[in-house]
């Protein structure tokens, strides 16, 4: 049993690497055994791995993550045209894509643009006036932040990833099995601990939403069972802070990228992440005191 244990726990980790290698190499064609070789598995029973792990097929992940990264680019790079989002999201046409957009969206990409956009228009004009008078925003969601560019390094990190709805059971269930791996080791000391979401819930489905558990180790540190190691790119980043209750995670990520929006920065196509700076339990308040960071375009 602990061998089939361990053989799962490894069969879910290097998934969790080919779904990486997916989301970085979406602009192109990949092959099967591309992928496959990215996450060391053989070809041959990868597909069937694959589905078994994240009950999608490769080409059904692969289909749906660039409609979703398509639906993201239309909100946040509001100048491109709708066939340059086709092109970066691996699709040869804008016709191509307006047709797999409606299947999955229910709209075309203009129409879906749209009714996005207006909303979120009306929801940040006090801040954009604001930005215009060249006056503080007052806050979208009654909570305090401090937001400043910040040049960050590199993150060599363990994970653990799950996939659910993004909250406290989902994020939890990770985070506790990495703390579990990483507190004999040492690591808790020393290691920075960041969460990574790599995905819009606004546009993939709850039960698809990746969320990753990570703790900064050093370079060289080898995987172990259930447990990863991948880079989280540093460089320019937008690095919002707060310290909050634990309900209010929600609100600060739309405080967090009102004040984006508002001061006109673009973001980079990897995903966001919390950088946490305690624990609930050691903060007299019970709050989090942590940073969301927001990749940006060289």
């Amino acid at each position: 049993m602990e061998v089939r244990r361990q053989t799962a726990e490894a069969y879910a980790r290097r998934i969790s690497l080919a779904m990486n290698y997916i989301s970085k190499n979406l602009e192109r064609e990949l092959a099967l055994e591309e992928i496959a070789r990215a996450a060391a598995f053989s070809s041959f029973h990868f597909h069937r791995i694959f589905k078994a792990v994240t009950g999608e097929t490769v080409s059904e992940f692969v289909r749906r993550l660039r409609l979703e990264t398509a639906a993201n680019k239309l909100l946040s790079a509001r100048a491109a045209s709708i066939t340059e989002i086709a092109c970066a999201c691996g699709f040869s046409s804008s016709q191509n894509l307006a047709k797999a957009f409606r299947r999955h969206f229910g709209q075309s990409p203009t129409e879906f643009r749209n009714s996005k956009l207006g909303n979120t228009d009306r929801n940040l004009e006090d801040v954009l006036a604001a930005v215009m008078a060249q006056s503080p925003p007052r806050s979208t969601t009654g909570i305090e932040m401090k937001a400043e560019i910040k040049q960050l390094p590199d993150y060599t990190v363990a994970f653990v990833r799950k996939l659910g709805p993004y909250g406290k059971e989902t994020a939890g269930q990770a985070f506790a099995e990495l703390m579990q791996w990483a507190g004999p080791k040492g690591y808790l000391a020393t290691g920075k601990v960041i969460g990574v979401y790599w995905d819009n819930p606004e546009v993939t489905p709850p039960q698809k939403c990746r969320t990753d558990a990570c703790i900064s180790v050093p370079p060289g540190t080898p995987h172990d069972g259930q447990v990863g190691i991948q880079s989280i790119p540093g460089g320019p980043h937008a690095v919002c802070s707060f310290e909050i209750a634990p309900a209010e995670f929600p609100r600060a990520w739309e405080e967090a990228f009102a004040w984006f929006v508002a001061n006109g920065h673009e973001c980079a196509d990897r995903p966001s992440f919390e950088l946490y700076h305690n624990t609930p339990d050691r903060h007299p308040e019970g709050k989090f005191v942590f940073d969301i960071c927001i990749p940006l375009k060289k």
